[in-house]
């Protein structure tokens, strides 16, 4: 268990000894409303999926009725002068009928897990079973569960340790259990039961309805919804936008794809270079232990530095002689249309950015904007490294390869110049260790 979470549990009983102490009945308010807003939000949430999966029907179904008991026990708890005449007798028989539902109820939904037409059977018992028991409650039909002077009765005790008894049969089949629909809420719902025994337990001990026990009782009620609460309900919530973001990644890691082969076709002779290049500067940002978000700011910006080379027209982009300024120029216009075509791709970190700062250099002599010094990203500036050492590597339409010793004091004498003397050390030191582009492509 993590530190912090211990401290908070310590924290919250302890402060509810202290409320309980002064005034029991907010105490029991409080911890019965907080339950009722987090099965409210299980019951939204599962009609709002059902259709996505077996088990959250029934959760939601039995869900609905345990909210019906436990706002009538809360309104009828002692002291709370709702229902005239009443003493702490019908508050508990509530409790009695809303844990025989919900026990009851979890029991059934993990039995008949994988049958589907059991849901109409489902909804249809415990409609009746609640009607029934509300209906006894409020006609004196129902059994005493407590009586005043004398404490709970031994019909109030039994349903408890039937309740303890189903929860281990319960705790058993969801050992058992391998359901895709319920295997997501599986280790969420044994912690949250495995607290409600703990929880029953201690409602077979006190004499006093605002006594100690009855006090403990409350608080593992509390933790056990607390665990529904982040294992279902904040676990539904976060699914669906993990699923979206993943998603999300998933079209833009396509959209990587198609572009790069685009350019490609484009200028089949650098067939390769973006690629190369992301390794590269992957490798690069290792071995300056960036971290993991901004790696992928990286990869996404050396995956697609060079896609505005689609607008150079191809006679310049092929040509097997060295450009003249003129040509030069208009090449050097594809750093501000890669720019151009991602500048509205939702990204999570500064990608476009990288991108348009890839040909800058420290002594201010890059473009598009000139910039110097700390001005340009670390990310552009190993892009930057990473794309000249690999377009020195391989051949070209107008010169062959350079050696790799060669590139490697290029780069060195440059260094603190033109290019990030950090990175620059970074990079030679990636290729002493073995990197090579052969073995990654």
């Amino acid at each position: 268990m993590k530190k912090w979470i211990f401290v908070l549990w310590f924290s919250i009983a302890i402060f509810s000894f202290f409320l309980a102490q002064n005034n029991y009945l907010l105490f029991h308010s409080i911890i019965e409303i907080s339950a009722i807003v987090v099965a409210s939000m299980v019951v939204l949430i599962a009609f709002i999926s059902y259709k996505e999966n077996n088990f959250l029907i029934r959760l939601g179904v039995l869900y609905s009725f345990i909210l019906v008991t436990d706002f009538l026990h809360t309104m009828a708890y002692k002291g709370m002068s709702v229902f005239h005449g009443w003493t702490a007798n019908q508050p508990t028989q509530l409790w009695i009928l809303g844990r025989g539902i919900e026990v009851f109820g979890m029991a059934l939904a993990l039995i008949y897990l994988n049958k589907k037409s059991f849901n109409w059977i489902y909804s249809g018992i415990f409609s009746f079973a609640i009607i029934l028991g509300i209906f006894s409650i409020f006609t004196g039909a129902f059994p005493d569960c407590f009586i005043e002077g004398q404490g709970l009765t031994s019909f109030k005790v039994g349903m408890e340790y039937i309740f303890i008894g189903l929860i281990a049969l319960v705790l058993f089949i969801i050992n058992r259990i391998d359901s895709k629909d319920f295997l997501p809420y599986k280790k969420y719902y044994f912690l949250a039961l495995t607290l409600t025994a703990f929880s029953e337990l201690s409602f077979t001990l006190y004499s006093d309805v605002y006594g100690i026990s009855n006090m403990l009782g409350h608080v593992l009620r509390l933790a056990s919804y607390a665990v529904i609460l982040q294992g279902f309900v904040i676990r539904s919530l976060v699914k669906p936008m993990n699923t979206m973001y993943n998603n999300l990644n998933k079209t833009l890691n396509e959209m990587e794809k198609i572009l790069i082969k685009t350019i490609d076709i484009k200028d089949p002779f650098t067939a390769g270079h973006e690629k190369r290049v992301a390794v590269l500067a992957g490798k690069i940002a290792d071995e300056m232990n960036l971290s993991a978000s901004r790696k992928k700011d990286i990869k996404h910006a050396s995956s697609l530095h060079a896609i505005g080379k689609i607008f150079i027209p191809s006679d310049i982009l092929l040509k097997p002689k060295r450009l003249t300024d003129e040509e030069y120029g208009l090449v050097k216009e594809y750093v501000k249309h890669s720019y151009d075509l991602v500048k509205d791709i939702p990204f999570e970190g500064p990608v476009q950015r990288i991108i348009l700062q890839q040909h800058e250099r420290l002594d201010g002599s890059g473009y598009p904007e000139g910039l110097n010094g700390d001005k340009i990203m670390l990310e552009a500036r190993i892009l930057g490294v990473a794309c000249v050492v690999e377009a020195m590597l391989f051949d070209r339409p107008h010169r062959r390869a350079f050696k790799k010793a060669d590139v490697f004091k290029e780069i060195r004498e440059k260094s603190g110049t033109l290019y990030d003397k950090k990175v620059v050390e970074a990079c030679i030191k990636v290729f002493e260790e073995g990197f090579s582009f052969n073995a990654n492509e």
